[in-house]
């Protein structure tokens, strides 16, 4: 896949699960705010180190920024025994193209904001080892809209396995290849997602059931190799200001999410009987 694809395809399919980080703020007992940094940083072996940089948006009007500029901060970046100071691109986002993300390697950043040291490090996983699908293929028979049990013989869930001897978490993400994919289940309109996930889990196997894809076409299913930090972010995306009330570990004096990920691909070809 082409880096500039699979770069967009992370931004939708990540940052979309924790969209409550950069609309929640942090208040104290007594209700003063204070103005934190907000990250968003998805470090992908084989990929360019990009940032994003956002305010909270606070609950109250009557709050008082800090006067830091959010797209001319000074953001530097410590790995291989060399810093790099990233490039603003507007809106919030900052860039090295000089940094080719790395598995095993670890990436630690610093800048000042509203006078303290927003620091934060992580740690690039290693890429899943022996992806397999159990099959490549399924059909699915057309479904009707509405309540009601689903209609013809509906296959075996498609069962996805890897390595993972050492218990670390995984997530799955699937995506309709097509441009103008068949809907399985009558009545849905292109307004449907093309994409889904499951859930993080630290097995070495999940189960994609048939009904879970909704078009027919080709299928990609990448499955991301990603640290505890994002887990636990993931199973805490139901509540609204849980993101920023328990901040993630891997960030000092800020907010928001920094995290390595790896990833391997496969694909499945959901067909009409």
């Amino acid at each position: 896949m082409e880096r500039s694809t699979r770069t967009r395809l992370i931004t939708i399919l990540l940052a979309v699960t924790f969209i409550g980080i950069l609309v929640s703020c942090q208040q104290t007992d007594d209700g003063d705010f204070t103005d934190y940094a907000i990250l968003q940083g998805y470090i992908q072996e084989g990929h360019y180190f990009t940032l994003t940089v956002s305010r909270q948006v606070p609950f109250a009007d009557d709050v008082t920024y800090s006067s830091d500029d959010i797209n001319n901060l000074i953001i530097s970046v410590d790995y291989n025994s060399s810093t790099y100071v990233l490039t603003p691109l507007g809106n919030g986002m900052y860039i090295d193209s000089s940094i080719i993300v790395n598995e095993g390697d670890t990436y630690h950043l610093s800048f000042v904001f509203n006078n303290q040291q927003v620091s934060a490090i992580t740690t690039v996983p290693y890429k899943p080892v022996n992806f397999q699908s159990s099959v490549t293929e399924l059909e699915v028979p057309p479904q009707s809209g509405g309540q009601g049990p689903p209609q013809g013989t509906i296959p075996e869930p498609v069962i996805l396995t890897w390595n993972n001897t050492d218990a670390t978490y995984y997530i799955a993400v699937i995506q309709n290849m097509e441009t103008n994919p068949v809907p399985i289940t009558s009545g849905t309109t292109s307004q449907n997602e093309k994409r889904f996930r499951t859930p993080p889990t630290a097995l070495n196997t999940s189960e994609i059931r048939p009904l879970d894809f909704t078009y027919y076409g080709m299928h990609r299913i990448i499955l991301y190799h990603v640290l505890p930090d994002y887990a636990f972010l993931y199973t805490q995306n139901n509540s609204s200001s849980q993101n920023l009330t328990s901040p993630s570990s891997a960030i000092t004096n800020g907010y928001g999410i920094f995290t390595g990920l790896n990833s391997d691909t496969l694909f499945i070809d959901v067909n009409q009987p």
